[in-house]
């Protein structure tokens, strides 16, 4: 059975940083953990490696690995493998001083380049609070000094986001074709077993489609096609998503919670690319005791960032063009609201089913089909009666009280120090590469994003108001009372966090 998460005090703010402030502790490397350098999936894998500080982290002496693709979506990553020459294995928790790299077979890095430094700080905020919910994402940490390898310029100052690969991660979509899914949908013995057989078949047909148009098209990427090789790409990707959605609805109601969850996740933070057209940014990774967890891992659009380095309050048409340009994807059947195109503190009540709310809805119909039952709030149960609908534990109103309880349990206090650590660390990184290039200091580029407390005030307010529409506090204490054990498992994955045990 899938586990259960994969099936399962104020300060004052200063924004006077200066280059200083961030320390020569953050050229280091952490310790070498189970999967890398540090703990890879941090509450998951294991290793009881404490969370790393978000960095900047001394990527100099990284290569890049050119015959092999990073995990998730293409596009700016790349995967990268550093070796221990010129880098420092200090551990930053001052652990065991045996620890090391391997010289021979170094870990391997998704390194992933962002549009500034405020953005990469704040995709690298948004992944740190998603691990904070007990749900597993890679853990994430910020590099520099590794421009030249990742696309030849010479910007050592310049940001990225990187996570350690993880060789038994495979995207949604890859996976539900997979072997290992199908073991998953027959063992549920569903009544449509050939009609599923079909759809599975069908949409490996589809994938081999896309791919001979590609390569008839020269080996140009997706987004370059046109013409005839653009409609047959479009036409086979849309038949794919239609087969790979109907797999998808046929797991069983432990693999529904693990993608409710990340959804959910996934709504507090406003994040715009959860699932895109190719079912990929979530997926299925195999922990070391090959136990299966729901995995997300694009950040790039949430809190107040939308695409191509807009935010959501001025990303409306960006995000709705950047899409009609591309002939070799199918049209889209979902409306995005202009009015949607915000991280409003507050959700409405139709917030958990609404898929106008997103740019590219219609890509999360597969997490909300359960969740559509909810509509107008999960509040309206009380009392014996809430008891009597939490009963199923993998029913969707035992899901939403269990994401309640998760919600709940964030620290605040962890969320302003990540938040400022943030804010400081782009601050001080774009003022660095606006003096390299000008001679002055400024941070023109920090996209005007919001202050560090003002962002935390924001964050708990639609984590409240989300709270609400899954049941509200009753519903999470009534859970927790009613599946003690999944509470605990529960705590202790949200406890590298901050987030204390038995609360």
């Amino acid at each position: 059975m899938m586990h259960v998460n994969a099936g399962i005090g104020q300060g004052h703010t200063r924004f006077d940083w200066r280059r200083d402030d961030i320390g020569q502790r953050a050229d280091a490397l952490p310790e070498a953990g189970t999967f890398g350098v540090f703990g890879a999936v941090v509450g998951h894998d294991g290793s009881g490696a404490p969370l790393p500080d978000i960095g900047p982290y001394d990527f100099s002496s990284a290569t890049r690995v050119c015959a092999a693709a990073p995990m998730g979506s293409a596009g700016s990553a790349i995967r990268m493998s550093l070796s221990t020459h010129g880098v420092s294995a200090a551990s930053l928790s001052h652990t065991s001083p045996t620890s090391h790299l391997a010289q021979a077979g170094a870990p391997h890095y998704v390194v992933k380049a962002c549009p500034s430094a405020g953005h990469a700080a704040q995709a690298w905020l948004a992944s740190r609070l998603f691990g904070a919910l007990g749900l597993a994402t890679p853990t994430a940490i910020l590099v520099r000094g590794c421009s030249q390898a990742f696309d030849g310029t010479q910007a050592p100052e310049r940001l990225y986001l990187a996570t350690t690969f993880l060789e038994t991660y495979r995207n949604l979509g890859d996976w539900l074709e997979s072997d290992d899914a199908w073991r998953v949908i027959g063992g549920a013995h569903p009544p449509d077993v050939e009609t599923l057989q079909h759809a599975r078949g069908q949409a490996r047909a589809a994938g081999q489609r896309m791919a001979q148009a590609v390569e008839t098209a020269g080996g140009l990427p997706f987004y370059h096609l046109d013409g005839e090789m653009a409609q047959v790409h479009a036409e086979a990707l849309g038949h794919r998503i239609a087969m790979r959605r109907l797999l998808c609805h046929a797991l069983p109601d432990v693999y529904q919670c693990a993608l409710e969850r990340h959804y959910i996740a996934a709504l507090w933070l406003g994040n715009w690319d959860l699932c895109n057209v190719f079912m990929e940014n979530i997926g299925v990774w195999r922990d070391k005791n090959d136990l299966p967890y729901v995995m997300s891992l694009d950040f790039d659009a949430c809190l107040d960032l939308a695409f191509q380095h807009t935010r959501k309050v001025d990303g409306y048409d960006v995000a709705v063009n950047q899409r009609k340009t591309l002939t070799s994807l199918p049209p889209l059947t979902s409306t995005f609201r202009r009015e949607a195109a915000s991280f409003a503190a507050t959700l409405p009540d139709d917030a958990l089913a609404d898929l106008t709310q997103f740019p590219y809805g219609e890509h999360y119909a597969p997490f909300v089909r359960r969740l559509a039952g909810l509509r107008g709030g999960a509040c309206d149960v009380t009392g014996k009666a809430m008891s009597e609908a939490l009963r199923n534990p993998n029913g969707v109103r035992a899901l939403a009280a269990e994401m309640a309880y998760r919600l709940g349990r964030i620290s605040s206090q962890e969320m302003r120090r990540w938040a400022t650590r943030a804010h400081e660390v782009a601050y001080v990184s774009q003022s660095a590469q606006t003096s390299q290039a000008t001679g002055q200091t400024s941070c023109d580029t920090m996209m005007e994003l919001r202050d560090p407390e003002a962002l935390v005030v924001h964050l708990l307010t639609r984590r409240d108001s989300l709270v609400r529409l899954l049941g509200g506090t009753w519903a999470a204490q009534t859970w927790a009372r009613m599946y003690p054990m999944r509470a605990q498992a529960i705590d202790a994955q949200q406890e590298p966090f901050g987030c204390p045990r038995g609360v």
